[in-house]
């Protein structure tokens, strides 16, 4: 019977390891010192777990690039003013977020302004409660 505890606890640490692992750090992916703004048209906007992801459309010069943005969860978004439908398609946006490491047109979502300037719920902060 005491062996039969201790396989159990070991499988059951085995499996929380790994979904532990799958969650990534903010800091791996994004740099905390460099703010990115960037203005476009709502392409898509996932409100899903266990990160909501805003697509967009910018026009930087006359070249159209596809962005993400990829913001909290849900119950978080919620807390601060968003829904489901804060976001649709079509939708002129000015998007700042910290900047993806890796130089690609992705961000962790600050805050977003619609067309006339006002804000989509409240700012978010990162994970390390910096603004």
């Amino acid at each position: 019977m005491r062996a039969r505890a201790w396989v159990m606890a070991a499988a059951l640490l085995a499996s929380s390891a790994g979904a532990a692992g799958a969650h990534h750090s903010f800091a791996v992916f994004f740099d905390t010192d460099k703010l990115e703004t960037v203005q476009g048209v709502v392409k898509d906007f996932q409100f899903s777990n266990p990160h909501g992801v805003l697509t967009f459309v910018s026009d930087r010069g006359g070249h159209e690039a596809l962005w993400k943005a990829e913001t909290n969860a849900p119950v978080i978004l919620r807390r601060l003013g968003w829904s489901r439908d804060s976001l649709k398609p079509g939708d002129k946006v000015t998007v700042e977020g910290w900047a993806a490491r890796d130089g690609t047109n992705y961000m962790r979502m600050r805050r977003v302004l619609r067309a006339d300037g006002t804000p989509v719920g409240l700012p978010l902060e990162t994970p390390g409660g910096q603004k």
